[in-house]
């Protein structure tokens, strides 16, 4: 009820504040002041919800009616090829190979890091997300499977402009999202900023089970689980632009979080002998705080050569993020008959200091022939991990040496590119070459551990664009890309789930490197057929190593041998009704590698097939509906095989005042039936998970929007054309 009340009060007081800034409009007007006569141009026109457009794969969210209540993580399933594996690592074409930019700037994060930022962040916000497919050698070499770009709503026009929103959700508990951005822009500077307050709650319960080895005898494990997080998020941004001359850009932006994390953990694990007596029951109760700080700076300055687009830019970073980790975990163990045999405690402690500082340079020569681009870039990265666990003995907590270390990590790159672009009549050929220098070294200060790492690779790129005629183009592109292990994934730290089944890193992951080839076709610019190949070596992926002595798995990320994967994709747009669109969709996909088993290896092999459905439907006085399906087909994920998975979004949204109100309702995953369900393929264990996440939700959002467009900015037509 006091959540309920407070959501009222919030709509009231922006339909207060909407009324008196009406009010004051009016008076203007009455008096006779003079006030500018807005002047635009409206371009009535509709984007297809999924685009595919020079090498990328785009996701349009600007008039989404599904983004109330959801964040970027969430929003980001809904982009082709993207999965979620069971830690919520995010998945694209079957591999956690990603790099993903912010309004085209490197967020450098990975593996869980990168998670937790997303999941503070509101869909909300959002124009659009972008998938490369096949970067150029201007990008980084980092992601096999591609980069994503996320980016936000902006508004470039002169004059000030304020956005205020206020949502509320429901799933399992109750949820709200609070947002202010605002910007303002003149001829010679801009500001811009935005404060965000988000609670998204959620609970994650599962099945496990497996088979172990205990005294000698054979047992099996039944597993039930209940995870619940309770999280606030604080985002906040700030940003200014200042053209100093008429050839000088300075901007500077900053944004960061805090999140106040908390988590309660519970697993009651039940062991059988084969004849299905019970042997034992283990009930486990972790309880952890984790609060995150995220901290990113960027400084640019650019210097426009000429007015044919001639410029340099530099760019300098600085990231800081620390995870600030602390756990009490206590196992009650009962015998078969129920009577209590033994309780043990542990407490963790293990905090975590990532800083990431990078300088680049980039040059854009465009000539009428052809266009030059060249840079340099040198980026130093440094994690510290000082992990301790400590068990409770005789009344007091003594710590588990065995368990406990301190790792660090550092990485240096040193990188230039160049690249060509050159038209042939009407084909548009681009050629590149990135260089890479890479040291690494992770050592634990125990000196139990110390690996270094010192390579040099060369990162080719090609892409070719030809129109066939009028009504049909095709893109052919391949590209060379490195998928270094995540910070996390390098770092021995242990993550319990319970005393038989926990996480840890690996710091004796390598690189993995891969081709992608990409064909892509399209036809009157609607209907595109991709095909995308990629040839990975030390394909990285999840394993389970079996502890002979205590029975307990261990799950990490390994180096498996080469893997192949094979794409296609078709986009079909379809026009039910005047009032009616609809969007298919479709994949077909392979996957191949081997995997460990007691005998040696063994090839996996799967054919998998997904498709989604976006429908947009404008119905009477204004409301646009938007109705979602998504399939997957099961695939492979390391050693694991996955589950088929179905869900639905619906949401409608009703714009006032020329669109300067905005209500938006959203349900998700209408039929709670999305899942997270796979079974291990190795004969080293017959590990398997069945998790449910919360993700049944409705979410009910209002938006205001004070100011606008008070004069078009001189030559930027295709540009206000963009944001209508």
């Amino acid at each position: 009820m006091r959540i309920t009340y407070l959501f009222s009060m919030r709509i009231f007081l922006i339909l207060w504040m909407m009324l008196q800034i009406n009010c004051l409009l009016a008076q203007d007007s009455a008096t006779g002041r003079k006030t500018d006569t807005l002047q635009e141009v409206i371009v009535k026109g509709k984007k297809q919800v999924i685009e595919i457009n020079k090498g990328k794969i785009v996701l349009n969210l600007q008039n989404s009616a599904l983004t109330s209540g959801i964040s970027v993580f969430d929003a980001l399933k809904k982009l082709p090829g993207v999965t979620i594996g069971q830690d919520e690592n995010i998945l694209l074409r079957g591999t956690s190979g990603i790099n993903v930019m912010i309004d085209g700037k490197m967020t450098y994060l990975s593996g869980k890091a990168l998670t937790t930022m997303l999941q503070g962040m509101s869909a909300e916000n959002l124009s659009k997300i972008e998938l490369l497919t096949a970067p150029s050698a201007e990008f980084d070499a980092a992601g096999n499977a591609g980069i994503i770009n996320i980016v936000t709503k902006k508004r470039n026009a002169l004059g000030y402009a304020i956005d205020l929103r206020s949502g509320i959700s429901i799933g399992k508990y109750w949820m709200v999202n609070e947002n202010i951005t605002a910007s303002l822009n003149t001829k010679k500077w801009s500001l811009y900023g935005s404060l965000d307050y988000n609670t998204p709650h959620r609970v994650m319960t599962g099945k496990s089970g497996n088979t172990v080895a205990d005294n000698g005898e054979k047992m099996l494990i039944d597993r039930a689980t209940e995870n619940v997080f309770k999280i606030r998020y604080y985002t906040y941004r700030v940003g200014a632009d200042w053209q100093a001359g008429r050839k000088h850009l300075l901007s500077f932006n900053y944004n960061g979080y805090f999140d106040d994390f908390v988590a309660a953990k519970s697993s009651r694990l039940k062991m059988y002998y084969p004849n299905g007596m019970a042997y034992s029951d283990i009930y486990t109760q972790n309880n952890i705080a984790e609060p995150y700080h995220y901290d990113a700076a960027n400084l640019s300055y650019k210097f426009d050569i000429d007015t044919s687009g001639k410029k340099i830019t530099t760019d300098a970073h600085y990231i800081s993020y620390r995870n600030l980790s602390d756990g009490l975990m206590t196992s009650q163990t009962s015998n078969g008959d129920g009577n209590p045999t033994r309780v043990s405690t542990l407490r963790q402690h293990q905090p975590g200091f990532i800083t990431i500082k990078s300088a680049k340079t980039d040059i854009d020569l465009p000539y009428k022939s052809f266009s030059l681009k060249a840079g340099i870039k040198y980026a130093i990265t440094s994690n510290d991990n000082a992990y301790r666990f400590d068990s409770l003995a005789a009344g007091g907590f003594v710590e588990a040496e065995t368990m406990s270390n301190h790792f660090k990590y550092e990485e240096k790159i040193f990188a230039v590119y160049t690249s060509v672009l050159q038209k042939f009549n009407k084909t548009v050929v681009e050629a590149g070459l990135r260089f890479e220098n890479t040291y690494a070294k992770g050592f634990t200060v125990k000196q139990d551990l110390n690996n270094t790492w010192k390579y040099t690779r060369l990162f080719p790129s090609l892409s070719v664009d030809y129109p066939v005629n009028n009504n049909n183009k095709i893109n052919v592109s391949v590209s060379r890309r490195i998928n270094r292990p995540s910070y996390a994934d390098l770092n021995p730290v242990r993550w319990y789930n319970d005393q038989y089944f926990y996480y840890s890193g690996n710091p004796e992951l390598q690189p993995e490197m891969a081709w992608l080839f990409s064909v892509a076709y399209s036809l009157h610019s609607k209907y595109i057929l991709t095909a995308t190949y990629g040839l990975r070596d030390h394909y990285m992926g999840r394993q389970l190593i079996v502890d002979p002595s205590t029975g307990a798995i261990k799950s990490q990320t390994a180096n498996f041998n080469n893997a192949k994967r094979l794409d296609l994709n078709m986009s079909v747009p379809f026009n039910i009704m005047p009032f009616w669109d609809l969007q298919l969709n479709s994949g077909l996909n392979y996957t191949t590698y081997p995997i460990a088993v007691t005998a040696g290896l063994k090839q996996l092999s799967q054919w998998g097939v997904s498709a989604q459905l976006q429908q947009q439907v404008r119905l009477p006085y204004d409301l646009q509906l938007q109705v979602s399906g998504f399939f997957y087909s099961p695939e492979l994920l390391g050693i694991y095989k996955t589950a088929t998975v179905f869900f639905m979004d619906a949401g409608i949204k009703k714009s006032f005042f020329k669109n300067n109100l905005v209500l938006q309702l959203t349900g998700s995953d209408l039929f709670s039936t999305n899942r997270y369900k796979a079974m291990s393929q190795t004969n080293i264990t017959d590990y398997y998970y069945h998790d449910r996440p919360d993700s049944r939700r409705i979410a009910f959002s209002i938006r205001y929007h004070i100011g606008g467009k008070l004069l078009h900015k001189k030559g930027n037509a295709i540009e206000e054309q963009e944001r209508l």
